[in-house]
């Protein structure tokens, strides 16, 4: 079985991203984020026993960590 609390923390922390991204974010990098916490809590929601889901999650992940960049410069433009 998986060990769930890493990924649950993820999802917190995702979510608290796009809390402070405040809609500001252009487009692409919240779809990407609403897509990575829709998969994440999906995951979460099966019991970690869909592989294919694991499979969606991590590729899910990485996009949003391709998009990271622009999201550290969005969240420091917002907390000036």
């Amino acid at each position: 079985m998986m060990n769930e609390e890493p990924l649950k923390k993820v999802l917190i922390v995702l979510l608290d991203v796009k809390a402070s991204m405040h809609d500001a974010a252009d487009t692409s990098a919240t779809e990407q984020l609403d897509e990575a916490i829709e998969l994440i809590q999906g995951f979460i929601d099966t019991g970690y026993r869909d592989a294919g889901m694991k499979h969606a999650v991590l590729s899910a992940l990485g996009k949003v960590l391709e998009k990271l960049p622009s999201i550290v410069a969005l969240l420091q433009l917002l907390s000036r």
